[in-house]
């Protein structure tokens, strides 16, 4: 009896001893498998954060910069009541420094940055900071003030994160974008840009914003913000799709409707400012002008919808494609023309030798047509100054201190012989800086009326100042 009860006993304690082992086995094997679950589970939530747009900020963000542009005004104050009791009232020049802060974008790994003109305009000291804290005194290269586009020069001796150009041509409304850039000077001291995500809202866009005319822009309601002016819109990829340059806004800050120009017109504007020290635009030899209400009815053709051409040479480019004086440009490399000022706009940046489609109209019908261009527009002589002007290229525009066009030659009837002559730099009329053959032609239009003006020149390194007199018919004595 006591031998069965003992095995007995001594089998349950087997069974519980086998029961007890399997059971730790058990919670052995959850414990080392457990491990392994939560580490996958962690990889998996960090894969989801690194999602497309933050690759495209790792990717793009390195290359664009802070820019601090300083520059010296001069203010009219007046003696302090302290010095009025000796002296009286004396008006006193107080030169005092202002601080622009914008954004640029690193194009070439050379040291070439991508900017707008406003932040840079009339600036005596440049300072870039790149993401790395790394600090670079910077050169102008060149600039564009029609398209507000500066391109800056640093010299280092390493080489620097460039920026991937994208394809704005390509761009789907409603796609992602981010803005990456230096809002409100926010990077000041840390150097990281900041980031703002947001959808294209519209593309071909034209505003007039200071006398700026912009065309075929990207608007986006990605936060921009003042700072932002020059730093880059990227796309998905984190290649640069456009140049941030202004807002819409009625409180000074971002209301979701920002605006940038496509880096592709930012593109053919770099290439030009690299080969030729700034925009030199294509010899069209014709003449276009906005389409009243009036000329709409005797036309056939909608308003708003093309130029009519107004004056054109016989043997030009754009003769030769069929196009005739009364015709109306619609569309020029498939952008739609609106007005004057978008026609130049799109023209001035057209290449050279390349096929170019253009619609046009003739007494209502449509047609379709291509030209090419063969040359640009080096020279040109003013009606009535009795001068020729030309745009100097790099290595000319080197010999003088300032920018300008040089005078190529002067008429022996020109009322102007007395004072300008041959090799005379033009940089200045009035308050306008005339630095290109574009910006000259742009003031002469606009002198319709009688009127004296000064015009400053650069003669052998030495600036002077002359007065001239603009008649009714506009003629200069």
């Amino acid at each position: 009896m006591m031998t069965r009860l003992y095995r007995y006993k001594n089998r349950r304690t087997l069974l519980l001893l086998w029961l007890f082992s399997i059971l730790v086995g058990t919670l052995c094997n959850t414990a080392y498998t457990a491990e392994p679950s939560n580490a996958a589970t962690q990889e998996a939530v960090t894969a989801s954060r690194r999602t497309a747009i933050v690759t495209a900020v790792a990717k793009a963000s390195p290359a664009v910069v802070n820019i601090s542009a300083v520059r010296t005004v001069e203010q009219l104050t007046f003696s302090d009541e302290w010095f009025r009791r000796f002296w009286g009232e004396v008006p006193m020049i107080r030169r005092r420094s202002l601080r622009e802060v914008g954004s640029g974008v690193i194009f070439d790994k050379k040291g070439y940055i991508l900017t707008n003109h406003h932040v840079i305009e009339n600036a005596d000291n440049i300072t870039v900071t790149v993401p790395n804290g790394r600090e670079f005194t910077a050169q102008v290269a060149g600039y564009d003030y029609l398209s507000d586009l500066a391109v800056l020069k640093v010299d280092t001796d390493t080489t620097l994160p460039e920026i991937q150009w994208g394809d704005s041509e390509s761009l789907l409304i409603g796609e992602w974008v981010v803005a990456i850039g230096n809002p409100f000077g926010l990077s000041i001291g840390d150097a990281q840009p900041s980031v703002t995500i947001g959808i294209v809202s519209a593309t071909q866009r034209s505003r007039t914003v200071e006398n700026f005319h912009h065309e075929n822009l990207i608007q986006t309601d990605a936060s921009i913000n003042p700072g932002n002016s020059g730093g880059a819109l990227v796309n998905i990829h984190g290649e640069l799709i456009g140049i941030n340059t202004v807002i819409h806004s009625t409180s000074g800050g971002s209301q979701g409707v920002g605006f940038a120009i496509p880096a592709n017109k930012a593109k053919k504007v770099v290439d030009q400012i690299i080969e030729y020290g700034n925009v030199v635009p294509p010899d069209l030899a014709l003449e276009v002008q906005n389409i009243t209400e009036e000329l709409a009815e005797k036309l056939s053709t909608p308003m708003n919808t093309g130029v009519l051409v107004s004056e054109i040479e016989k043997r030009s480019p754009i003769a030769n494609a069929g196009i005739r004086r009364g015709d109306v440009i619609i569309s020029i490399s498939g952008h739609r023309v609106k007005s004057e000022a978008d026609f130049y706009a799109l023209t001035r940046l057209l290449p050279i030798n390349q096929r170019i489609k253009c619609e046009f109209s003739r007494r209502g019908k449509n047609r379709h047509t291509e030209f090419k261009i063969k040359t640009r527009q080096w020279s040109y002589t003013p009606p009535g100054w009795g001068i020729t002007l030309s745009q100097p290229d790099k290595n000319m525009a080197r010999k003088y201190q300032m920018p300008g066009v040089i005078i190529t030659h002067v008429d022996r009837d020109s009322r102007l012989k007395s004072g300008l002559k041959r090799g005379d730099l033009i940089y200045q009329i009035d308050d306008t800086s005339i630095y290109s053959l574009e910006i000259f032609k742009l003031v002469d239009e606009n002198i319709r009326s009688q009127y004296r003006a000064r015009l400053y020149f650069e003669r052998e390194g030495v600036r002077d100042v002359i007065e001239i007199f603009f008649n009714r018919n506009n003629r200069r004595r």
